[in-house]
C-alpha cells in the first residue's frame, strides 16, 4: 500500500512540470492561430501551415516583423496571412497548395528564416 502511494505521489512531481510548461504543439498553434486567415483560406481553396520557431540567438519584436516581413516575400504566400508569434515560438501563414507541393513550401520556409538565426518544424498542415 505504501508503495503504490509513493509510486503516485513520484509520478505526480515528475508530471508536473510537464503539464504547464507553456511551449506544447497546441500553445505554439494557439498563439499564431488567427480565424480570419483560416475563413480566408478555406474560402479560397487555400491550407493553413503551423510551424515551431526555433532560435539560435537573442529575439525580440523586430525580429517578429522582419520574418513576417521576409515570409510574406515568399511568391506561394498569401499576402497578410502571416502570423509570427515569438514569445510562443509560433509561426504560421496561408498558402495556394497548388504553387508550392509542402516539401517545397518547408524549404523555402526555412531558408526565409535561416538569417535571423531560427529553423521551422512543422506542428499542423491543413485547411484549419
Amino acid at each position: 500500500m505504501k508503495t503504490t502511494a509513493s509510486l503516485a505521489a513520484c509520478l505526480i512531481v515528475i508530471a508536473a512540470p510537464a503539464a504547464g510548461c507553456g511551449y506544447c504543439v497546441e500553445d505554439k498553434v494557439a498563439a499564431a492561430y488567427d480565424h480570419a486567415v483560416v475563413a480566408l483560406a478555406q474560402a479560397r481553396g487555400h491550407e493553413v501551415v503551423y510551424l515551431s520557431l526555433e532560435f539560435t540567438q537573442p529575439v525580440n519584436d523586430d525580429t517578429a516583423r522582419a520574418i513576417k516581413k521576409a515570409v510574406e516575400h515568399i511568391a506561394f504566400v498569401d499576402r497578410g496571412s502571416v502570423r509570427v508569434a515569438i514569445d510562443a515560438g509560433g509561426l504560421s501563414l496561408a498558402f495556394d497548395p497548388k504553387r508550392a507541393p509542402a516539401g517545397a513550401m518547408l524549404a523555402s520556409l526555412d531558408r526565409a528564416v535561416a538569417p535571423f538565426g531560427a529553423r521551422t518544424a512543422l506542428l499542423r498542415f491543413g485547411k484549419s
